[in-house]
């Protein structure tokens, strides 16, 4: 996974070859010491394939695995190290509705005057 460790510029031609492409792109699932090998993966780049994915947990679903990760995790893992974004309804939903306050506009703003001045603080 050097991949991630790259310059973020480095990054973004793979991602704009991805996004190219007229469908997404099939790859193999990498073999990981916690899991079995699954079938594979498409790989969703575009935001308008990520949001029709999004749109069908019945055919895209989180419950064997995760959205956001390629290997399908085992169940007590999900259960105990999951993030709610790796969730589907109706869990994931309970969820939103607890959090969401916290993310009102309002709140964002005041979190980021907050971290600005932490960050300032720490450059000194």
């Amino acid at each position: 996974m050097a991949f991630w460790g790259l310059p973020l510029a480095d990054r973004a031609g793979p991602f704009a070859r991805l996004r190219a492409e007229e469908y997404p792109r099939f790859y193999p699932e990498p073999v990981v010491p916690f899991g079995d090998k699954g079938p594979g993966f498409y790989a969703l780049v575009r935001h308008a394939d990520v949001v029709e994915a999004s749109r069908h947990p019945e055919v895209f679903c989180s419950r064997r695995g995760a959205r956001t990760n390629i290997v399908d995790l085992p169940p007590d893992f999900n259960e105990y190290f999951g993030s709610m974004i790796n969730m589907d309804d109706p869990r994931h939903a309970r969820l939103r509705r607890i959090v969401s306050r916290a993310f009102s506009p309002r709140l964002i703003a005041s979190s980021k005057t907050t971290c600005g001045r932490v960050a300032a603080a720490m450059r000194r």
